[in-house]
């Protein structure tokens, strides 16, 4: 029989010996990703609680420690940076102005017995910077 003659047996599709070869290297594969699963789902369920323990507001003790000192070291510089862009002065009639920036419009600048009184602190008397946030 030529190899040119139908119906043609030889094909890969049909040859039993590739089809098992190809099935094994399936299967070894599906094995190695099985052991993976099974070593890295147990990290992933960690990782899991804690994402849901930040969302809940719960940090874990060395996450508080990292943050404070992060905070401790950074923080400074942070407010530092941004206080730079804010610009101080009188103006003619004599009246202490501050110019902020939009980007600070949470806090609140104000100048005690001018336009705040402070019922807590008796002892800050006329011309006390206070901001409120």
């Amino acid at each position: 029989m030529s190899f040119f003659e139908f119906p043609h047996t030889r094909t890969y599709d049909s040859d039993l010996g590739w089809l098992i070869k190809h099935v094994n290297t399936y299967d070894e594969t599906i094995n190695a990703l099985n052991a993976w699963i099974a070593e890295n789902e147990p990290k992933m369920d960690d990782v899991y609680s804690f994402i849901d323990a930040m969302n809940n507001g719960q940090l874990p003790a060395g996450v508080k420690q990292g943050l404070f000192e992060w905070a401790s070291k950074n923080l400074v510089d942070l407010v530092g940076a941004t206080i730079k862009a804010v610009f101080f002065g009188i103006t003619d009639d004599g009246h202490f102005v501050a110019y902020i920036p939009d980007s600070w419009d949470d806090i609140e600048f104000n100048t005690t017995y001018y336009d705040i009184v402070l019922t807590e602190h008796p002892e800050y008397k006329f011309g006390h910077l206070v901001l409120s946030y």
